[in-house]
C-alpha cells in the first residue's frame, strides 16, 4: 500500500518506491521534483518563488530558497540510496505566480532555477517547467509519474 506524504510550504521530503509525495500549498512556490529512476527514489521540495530572488537566503522557517531546497532534497535522496548522477529534476510553478510566457521577470526567475541546477551539476528534464496553476502536485515515486489534483 502506498503512503502519501504532504509536503508543506518550505518543506523538503524524499521517499522510496511505495511513496506518493503531495504538495499541499497554494502559495507563491516553485515545486521541485527529483527522481532517480534506477533506484525508484524521489524528492519533492517547495521553494519560495520571488522574481529574481530564488537564491535569496530566508530566516523564516516556511520560506526556502531554491538552492537550499535542492541541496537538502538531493542529500535526503542520497541517504535513501540514490546516486546523484542518476537524479533528474523537473519544476512546477504554483498558484499565485504570474504565468505569462511573455513576462520577462517570470522567465528570468525560471532561468535562475535552471542555472542553479546547472551550477549544482544536476540533470534536468527538457521542457522541465510545468504550470500547476491552482492544483496540487502529486509525485508517485514508484512510477515517476507527476499528476495534478
Amino acid at each position: 500500500m502506498k503512503r502519501t506524504i504532504d509536503v508543506h510550504m518550505g518543506e523538503v521530503m524524499a521517499g522510496s518506491e511505495e511513496t506518493v509525495l503531495h504538495s499541499d500549498s497554494h502559495n507563491r512556490c516553485l515545486v521541485i521534483c527529483a527522481y532517480d529512476n534506477l533506484r525508484k527514489i524521489g524528492g519533492l521540495a517547495h521553494a519560495t518563488f520571488h522574481p529574481g530572488k530564488l537564491n535569496r537566503k530566508y530566516s523564516n522557517s516556511i520560506l526556502r530558497d531554491a538552492g537550499g531546497a535542492i541541496d537538502e532534497m538531493i542529500a535526503d535522496m542520497l541517504v535513501l540510496g540514490a546516486h546523484k548522477e542518476d537524479i533528474e529534476v523537473c519544476l512546477m510553478t504554483g498558484e499565485n505566480i504570474p504565468h505569462c510566457p511573455d513576462d520577462p521577470e517570470y522567465n528570468k526567475t525560471l532561468q535562475e532555477a535552471i542555472d542553479i541546477l546547472k551550477e549544482k551539476h544536476v540533470k534536468y528534464r527538457d521542457g522541465l517547467v510545468a504550470d500547476a496553476g491552482s492544483l496540487h502536485v502529486s509525485f508517485d515515486v514508484s512510477t515517476g509519474h507527476i499528476s495534478y489534483d
